[in-house]
């Protein structure tokens, strides 16, 4: 055999060889933090790759070839068996280990080389290759092996974090553990609740559901009762309790790796707090929310005004989507009907509950139409308008977590429906499925929605006193930019991100504030798409909208809808101590990384998110 086609001829195996070399290297910093036998397993494994592909070049032959070959399968065997059954030697013995992106770049170039030397050994006496053939057959490795080892050491160098703390304890600081801030003691009216997780079936799919039903059971309480649920979690993985909207003490908040730990499988945990303000709010999954609350881990919590006008039906409408489906559905149904009589006052309590996977600048809103009466916007996310005045049909837009109560008297004959309830589209060519809800009986007009107005927010009711939409001067002021697609390592792999002021989270600068800040944010969307910007524990005040102030009634929301282009001015007191999460609720685009803090100084909390903990609050 020619030694200079026999070198040439190892190009291939030398570069894939250190191509996982690089990875391992790169993986080896991570693993140091986490298990030090395995930091030290891969500063070797890089080494002895390193050494290999050196003597591929220098000194290639038959029993290098077996050796490598052999070798290189022991790597993969350990690998898969990391991946199946877990090591007995390992942070936790046997107990699999998750896929990552950088191991499996690793494992793909060394599968790849293993041909080669297979190759190598079934020819080591072929003829000299001439230049072409050689470039021919050197090139696949050359442009993978790069390619691979960029991706996972790119994945490698940034690692989901192991124990990531939002506001961690500093020594010598006067702090409070976010853990004290709950409710105080009190005799006001007890009610209580037990919300099991469990897997149940639902239309012949298996899905994740409080009590047995998708959504889950209805909350209904009144205002100052003193609300106390128990949830008890009979899923296979770790879930929380979020109180989405309703402003609870921050260790009640139902966060992952912020405000709690999550509940493990069998465990349970004690929600309590005071149900201060009336209005229309939802429960949810807090952990992992991308993929629990599409599920059907959600459902309505009403709470009733001690003193309003009477309303002879009062309904609750959580508009979601179906279990593993792209199917929308209210409160279950695709047709729903509901009861009332000519001249009843009917209250609908819209929820969207919608997990958007949108395709479009406007694929994550729902736009519902009340057609056949006149009626009133209420309420927006459960906080009463000023002198709200009636309207025809219109579009009301929705993003996901919103809310809007409207308020009709039936008419004398005929029956009233909403409509434009819309589900998931997968593909930008799909045509996604609809729901409709029908009060009453009898015929219901036609209407044309491509000639329907949108409802405007900053139009609606008549101006009124509001001492945040009123201040002249504000204790913090920070602007937001939305962007989406941004190309980035993140989370162990090359991911297109949805940032907030260019970062992803969990690295992003959170806004530090102090108890009675008033405080201003400037939330600019330079994306293609829509984001619901959703805050705990706190109500937004609208101020502005593209630059022009609100001229109707003040509005009080927990999200704001920021459509592409447009810039929203909002703004709140810092009256609820803790640390709390401002993020975009399209599920999709928060777990991509839209997802920050409001931080309190002197507030700290014990909890991190991250592999370690196993908390993953998006």
């Amino acid at each position: 055999m020619n030694r200079d086609e026999r070198v040439v001829r190892s190009y291939s195996a030398v570069l894939l060889t250190l191509g996982a070399a690089a990875i391992h290297f790169a993986a080896a910093s991570e693993h140091f933090s986490e298990y030090l036998p395995y930091g030290i397993f891969f500063v070797l494994l890089g080494f002895a790759q390193v050494g290999l592909a050196i003597a591929l070049v220098l000194v290639p032959s038959r029993r290098l070839f077996g050796a490598a070959l052999v070798g290189t399968l022991a790597v993969i065997g350990i690998w898969l068996m990391s991946r199946t059954t877990g090591m007995p030697i390992a942070p936790v013995p046997w107990r699999p280990e998750e896929i990552a992106f950088p191991d499996f770049a690793a494992t793909l170039l060394e599968a790849i080389s293993c041909l080669v030397f297979i190759r190598r050994l079934r020819h080591l006496n072929a003829r000299r290759a001439g230049r072409v053939r050689l470039a021919l057959v050197t090139a696949p490795a050359f442009l993978l092996s790069p390619l691979m080892a960029f991706g996972g050491v790119g994945g490698a160098l940034s690692p989901m974090p192991a124990a990531y703390d939002t506001a961690p304890f500093v020594a010598g600081q006067t702090s409070t553990s976010m853990v004290d801030l709950v409710a105080p003691d009190g005799a006001q009216p007890l009610k209580e609740f037990t919300l099991t997780a469990a897997l149940t079936a639902v239309g012949g799919q298996t899905a994740w559901a409080y009590n047995g039903t998708v959504p889950g059971p209805e909350l209904r309480v009144r205002q100052g009762d003193r609300v106390n649920v128990t949830l008890i979690n009979h899923l296979p993985v770790a879930t929380s309790i979020h109180w989405h909207g309703i402003n609870v003490p921050n260790a009640m908040d139902g966060v992952a790796g912020i405000t709690q730990d999550a509940v493990a499988p069998g465990g349970r945990f004690v929600y309590e707090f005071i149900a201060n303000e009336p209005g229309t709010y939802w429960y949810h999954s807090h952990q992992d929310t991308m993929n629990q609350i599409p599920r059907g881990l959600f459902g309505s919590l009403v709470v009733e005004p001690n003193a309003s006008a009477p309303t002879v039906r009062d309904y609750t409408l959580m508009i979601h989507g179906l279990p593993n489906s792209d199917a929308v559905a209210v409160n279950g149904s695709a047709s729903l009907h509901l009861d009332a009589n000519p001249g009843d006052t009917v209250r609908l309590r819209l929820i969207d509950a919608v997990s958007a996977m949108d395709f479009g600048p406007t694929g994550t809103v729902q736009m519902p139409v009340l057609m056949g009466a006149p009626y009133t916007v209420a309420a927006l996310d459960g906080h009463d308008l000023n002198q709200p005045q009636p309207l025809g049909p219109e579009r009301i837009p929705l993003g996901m977590g919103q809310r809007a109560d409207l308020v009709f008297t039936m008419p004398s004959a005929g029956a009233v429906r909403l409509v434009g309830i819309r589900g998931i589209a997968p593909f930008p060519w799909s045509r996604p499925t609809t729901a409709s809800v029908t009060i009453g009986t009898g015929p219901v007009p036609a209407v044309n929605f491509s000639s329907l107005p949108t409802f405007d927010l900053t139009r609606y009711g008549v101006p009124a006193p509001d001492p945040v939409l009123d201040a002249t001067r504000f204790d913090v002021t920070r602007q937001i930019v939305l962007s989406g697609g941004v190309p980035m390592f993140r989370n162990g792999t090359f991911d297109v991100a949805d940032t907030f002021n260019g970062q992803a989270s969990p690295f992003i600068q959170p806004i530090n504030v102090r108890l009675g800040d008033l405080v201003r944010l400037h939330i600019v969307n330079r994306s293609r798409t829509t984001h619901p910007i959703h805050i705990h524990g706190h109500i937004f005040s609208v101020l502005a909208k593209n630059g022009r102030p609100i001229s109707g009634s003040p509005v009080h929301l927990d999200a704001i809808l920021v459509g592409p282009g447009d810039n929203w001015d909002v703004g709140f007191v810092a009256d609820n101590p803790g640390i709390w999460m401002l993020h975009c609720h399209v599920l999709i685009h928060a777990a991509g990384g839209m997802s920050m803090t409001i931080n309190y100084h002197g507030i700290y909390t014990p909890f991190t998110m991250g592999t370690a903990s196993g908390n993953i609050p998006e």
